[in-house]
């Protein structure tokens, strides 16, 4: 790689490293697995840099996915059972880190490609056909693993907050 290739590969990595990495924390649910997963994606990036790949970060997120699929067949998606998790929520300014664990938590719960699906959909905000794209299957499989996952978010999870009704949309 040519020192003006490093200089925007490093650039991309500071400017897009930190999403980059969420998405993968999200996809393999273990931060240290995460950081080896990005890493590994942005070793492949280096020798496609420049030459191959019009869009890094498309590249990249395809390489994320693939490499957490590859994990979520070898290994337990999560390291201990998500009932072991303190019961209750913290009332305090760490609500919002306790609700994003919780969150972080009930997806590692999820088979590899329904969270896969669920991550790119509702997090990364992918279109169903971007979402088939990036997992190299029909727009109908994205639409039924994603729909898995959210009706077993929601088992786990509970209700949300209550959404209005038509009875009392318009009071």
């Amino acid at each position: 790689m040519r020192r003006a290739e490093e200089r925007d590969f490093e650039a991309f990595v500071a400017a897009r490293g930190p999403a980059l990495l969420r998405l993968a924390r999200l996809l393999v649910s273990d931060a240290h697995e995460a950081e080896d997963v990005l890493q590994t994606a942005l070793l492949r990036l280096t020798g496609h840099w420049g030459r191959r790949v019009q869009d890094p970060e498309a590249y990249t997120r395809r390489v994320l996915v693939n490499l957490a699929k590859d994990r979520g067949r070898r290994r337990l998606p999560w390291p201990f059972a998500p009932e072991s998790l303190p019961p209750g929520r913290v009332p305090d300014h760490a609500d919002a880190a306790a609700t994003r664990d919780e969150l972080t938590a009930a997806l590692a719960t999820l088979p590899p490609r329904q969270r896969v699906c669920v991550v790119l959909r509702h997090v990364e905000g992918l279109s169903e056909a971007e979402t088939a794209g990036l997992l190299g299957c029909s727009v109908g499989t994205v639409k039924s693993q994603t729909s898995r996952g959210l009706a077993r978010l929601r088992d786990i999870l509970g209700p949300g907050p209550a959404a209005p009704t038509s009875a009392n949309a318009g009071s």
